[in-house]
């Protein structure tokens, strides 16, 4: 999550060949995603639908951060309509990149959290820089990850490790994310590039219809053993009672003026 008075993060997509890049661009390096930047993000996601050459899709940030999270500002005086509304909102994007029919990477430059992370979980394959951080710091600010993050957090690294990353709150040095699993790969930065060229060009030769009929199986094995989409109304749910309990007023206004929270 990141308090920013930025211009809207910039979204680009690049394609050459059988590889779409989706880069996000903010002011001084610091990507969030607010709700202009995840239309910009459904906007690049119809073009692939129209794309049916491209097999990888490589999500990237700039400079100081892969995603730092959502705008903070949105999480000012939700009601119940407007916080269902940005939790149907975010969900929906990330099972839309979960659901791409291309293989998709996270190429983590710099700083994962919040939005970030869970734009990460939703990918295929998640390779970062070492200096990188990456976390779920929604505790602290009186709300849950609400864009599928303790969903897939559980599905894909079980209840112990969702459980420390998310009620713990805290941002972890890549090393000790990949030690977790949470990573695929951790690089020096100027090995980082080689090293995403690297595992596009195994990708690439594979056969493409093994791939995707693969893709299918693991999801759909995933999704039944952890029952992904009762977790969905569960984590909207639960935004919402936090919400209603006025925790994310007292989170939000407490980080928006840089001071220590006094919780109920």
């Amino acid at each position: 999550m990141r308090n920013s008075d930025n211009p809207v993060t910039q979204v680009d997509l690049q394609i050459e060949k059988q590889v779409a890049t989706i880069t996000l661009s903010g002011v001084k390096g610091i990507q969030t995603l607010s709700s202009q930047t995840r239309k910009n993000l459904h906007i690049a996601m119809d073009q692939l639908d129209q794309s049916p050459e491209v097999r990888i899709v490589q999500f990237q940030g700039t400079g100081r951060t892969f995603i730092a999270g959502a705008d903070i500002h949105e999480f000012q005086d939700l009601t119940d309509a407007t916080a269902g509304k940005l939790v149907t909102d975010g969900q929906q994007l990330m099972t839309r990149i979960a659901e791409l029919p291309c293989i998709t990477i996270a190429a983590i430059n710099g700083a994962c959290a919040g939005g970030g992370w869970e734009l990460a979980l939703a990918c295929d394959f998640r390779i970062a820089v070492e200096e990188a951080k990456i976390g779920l710091p929604e505790t602290t600010l009186g709300l849950l990850p609400c864009w599928g993050g303790t969903v897939r957090m559980t599905q894909k690294f079980g209840q112990a490790i969702a459980s420390q990353m998310i009620l713990t709150g805290e941002l972890i040095k890549a090393k000790a994310a990949f030690k977790k699993g949470l990573l695929h790969e951790v690089c020096e930065v100027n090995e980082f590039e080689e090293q995403l060229s690297n595992l596009k060009t195994t990708l690439l030769s594979r056969s493409p219809f093994a791939q995707k009929m693969a893709r299918k199986v693991i999801a759909k094995t995933a999704a039944r053993e952890h029952q992904a989409s009762l977790g969905f109304s569960d984590e909207r749910n639960a935004f919402l009672e936090c919400v209603r309990s006025g925790q994310v007023a007292i989170g939000v206004e407490a980080f928006l003026k840089k001071k220590t929270p006094v919780w109920d």
